[in-house]
């Protein structure tokens, strides 16, 4: 830069006494050349630069004042160029010159050749003095000085050069940031990673170390039936070479102490030598074990020319339910050539999920583990689909190979979640939800609690009107007979002396005539208004007894989609026979049954109309020791 050229070679800062070196042609300062000159040279001999003084001083003016002092010292005042006016700011370079002079050749009015020293408001444009004052264009106008409208626009540029740098340092600040939060998320995986691979290799180690005390286990009981052998080989040996070399009358001289030896080999009872074999399994800390279930078909020939698919015993598994879908004469385009068999997610978390599973066809005829058909996958399971295989076994094969015994098929499913993970997230889930049925529950006890006590007011208060109806006939009839000449005795008792009926069980059961007196007995209209909002309250009962019933009904109808994983693509065959389920028709028979009879497991809750019991005189005084019913059978039984 000019900066650089006038500066001193030696120190490298501003010249101060100018002085050329008559060898190098370098500027240098008077004060640095008497220290570092290495070459002969007398002080006469160098040359004073008065014109450096004067450039140096002008550089120091361009640097220290603004950029638009700058260039209107150097070349006068210019719009022309916000760049340069811009760059001028840093301070001037060796462009600087060049700048400027096309900056004050455009500076000039093209009418008068004069300095464009005024700014017109009202037409937007740079004029000359003359042209502001004489040019017709230009009256009425409104100036404005040159240079303070370039100022102004300089500041203004200026300013939003500085947001840009700020936003541009903010935007790099965010680059550093999002940087820093890659490198520590690459930290804490691989800080994962490594967690993971310490805990395996200690599970690896517990592993090893349960192998070696089986192994241990097992070689000692090798180790005890070898040395019993080899006795054993050694006798056997000793005994053949005595029969083969000894004479006849030697052998028959020694032949008791060989059956002796014999027959204390034989007190040793093989049942000693064996053990208890050792377990060939180990327990995994990361795959959790499978829950298994066992389905019988019994029949299969007639459940066969059904066609309908079959279905076992649910199998609930940390709020889960699965059941095993069977075709017993193949689904869709395999019907009669092979045996379909899916396993179907009933129940479990409304999020879809991946579960292993393995579908197991036992061989009957000789129980052979390694002979079952096995097969065995992973899928992604919702509620109510099904993953399984449309040609798990060709039928033609099932007798001939062992698998139908007595025209039954034995088959065994397993299922697990594939980490202790998701086992967790499963039980989590299912303990939420007996947590939330828990409530309702307790929510409904309190609210039958509730109308209870509410019947149980009304009731008293009709009982108190009846009480005070009976005593005002009583004074009647009293004064009454006060009036007649013979007196005679009063037919009923005083109200006071009427002997107390005593407390009434809820238990107990109510006379014919306990029943009619009660139906006798007046009632107030708030008593008539409760037993009107208990009816409805009945009524209320039975519809939404109704509405679950039906929506069991249609969450019956659905038809549910049968995955196949032979296939490239999965088939989705609809099941046609989804509405016939044995188990949802006998869970709506039970439950009809439920509102028909009035009365389940956690107490039949009645209306005061339908209660006798509830109506007397000692109803209050039995009130406060009532429990909930028990079960309409029990009643009945007890009865």
């Amino acid at each position: 830069s000019l900066a650089e050229v006038f500066s001193c070679f030696i120190c490298m800062e501003r010249l101060r006494d100018a002085r050329l070196c008559p060898h190098c042609s370098k500027l240098c300062c008077f004060v640095c050349i008497c220290v570092s000159e290495q070459a002969r040279l007398r002080i006469q001999d160098l040359v004073k630069c008065r014109w450096a003084d004067d450039v140096t001083s002008q550089l120091d003016q361009l640097q220290n004042q603004p950029p638009n002092s700058a260039r209107s010292a150097s070349s006068g005042a210019s719009t022309s160029s916000v760049g340069g006016a811009v760059g001028g700011s840093g301070g001037a370079g060796p462009d600087s010159g060049a700048v400027s002079g096309g900056a004050t050749a455009s500076d000039q009015c093209e009418s008068h050749k004069e300095k464009l020293s005024v700014f017109c408001q009202s037409c937007q444009l740079s004029v000359c003095h003359k042209c502001a004052l004489f040019d017709a264009r230009h009256a009425q106008h409104k100036f404005e000085p040159l240079d303070s409208v370039y100022e102004n626009h300089v500041r203004r540029v200026q300013e939003r050069v500085d947001q840009l740098k700020r936003r541009n340092m903010e935007l790099t600040a965010m680059i550093q940031e999002v940087e820093k939060n890659m490198e520590s998320v690459k930290q804490a995986k691989d800080e994962r990673v490594r967690e993971i691979r310490n805990a395996v290799e200690l599970m690896i180690t517990r592993l090893d170390s349960q192998l070696k005390a089986k192994l241990v286990t097992l070689m000692t009981q090798r180790n005890h039936l070898v040395q019993e052998t080899e006795l054993l080989e050694a006798l056997l040996n000793q005994v053949e070479y005595k029969v083969c070399m000894l004479s006849k009358s030697q052998l028959i001289t020694k032949s008791a102490e060989i059956l002796t030896l014999f027959n204390e080999i034989h007190r040793q009872p093989m049942g000693s030598f064996v053990s208890a074999p050792v377990p060939a399994e180990f327990q995994s800390e990361i795959v959790p074990q499978y829950d298994s279930s066992t389905f019988r078909m019994e029949q299969f020939s007639q459940l066969q020319q059904r066609a309908d698919p079959v279905y076992s015993d649910p199998l609930l598994v940390s709020g889960l339910s699965w059941r095993l879908k069977v075709y017993p004469d193949g689904n869709g385009v395999v019907r009669g050539n092979y045996l379909s068999v899916f396993l179907e997610l009933t129940a479990g978390l409304p999020e879809t999920s991946k579960y292993e599973y393995r579908v197991e066809m036992v061989h009957q005829q000789s129980r052979d583990p390694t002979r079952n058909i096995v097969r065995e996958f992973a899928s992604d399971f919702d509620i109510g689909e099904c993953w399984g295989y449309n040609r798990f076994f060709r039928l033609d094969l099932l007798s001939s190979e062992g698998y139908l015994d007595s025209d039954c098929l034995l088959l065994r499913f397993q299922v697990r979640p594939p980490t202790y993970q998701q086992k967790c997230r499963d039980l989590t889930w299912y303990v939420a939800q007996l947590e939330s049925a828990q409530d309702q529950q307790l929510s409904t006890i309190a609210q039958l609690q509730e109308r209870l006590a509410l019947s149980a007011r009304s009731v008293a208060s009709s009982t108190a009107g009846g009480t005070a109806a009976a005593a005002a006939a009583s004074t009647s009839v009293a004064s009454s007979s006060q009036q007649q000449q013979q007196p005679l005795p009063p037919p009923y008792p005083p109200p006071s002396d009427l002997p107390r009926r005593p407390a009434l069980n809820r238990y107990s059961a109510v006379s014919g005539a306990a029943a009619a007196a009660a139906a006798e007995t007046p009632v107030s209209d708030d008593a008539a208004e409760a037993e009107v909002d208990d009816v409805d309250a009945g009524d209320h009962l039975h519809d939404d007894i109704s509405e679950v019933l039906s929506s069991a009904a249609v969450a019956g109808s659905i038809d549910l989609a049968e995955n196949d994983i032979d296939e490239e693509v999965n088939l989705c065959d609809n099941d046609v026979e989804a509405t016939s389920r044995p188990a949802l028709s006998a869970a709506m028979a039970s439950a009809s049954s439920v509102a028909v009879d009035g009365g389940d497991a956690a107490g039949d809750i009645t209306s005061p109309s339908e209660s006798p019991d509830l109506i007397g005189g000692g109803f209050v005084d039995s009130f406060v020791a009532m429990w909930p019913r028990p079960p309409v059978s029990t009643l009945t039984s007890a009865e």
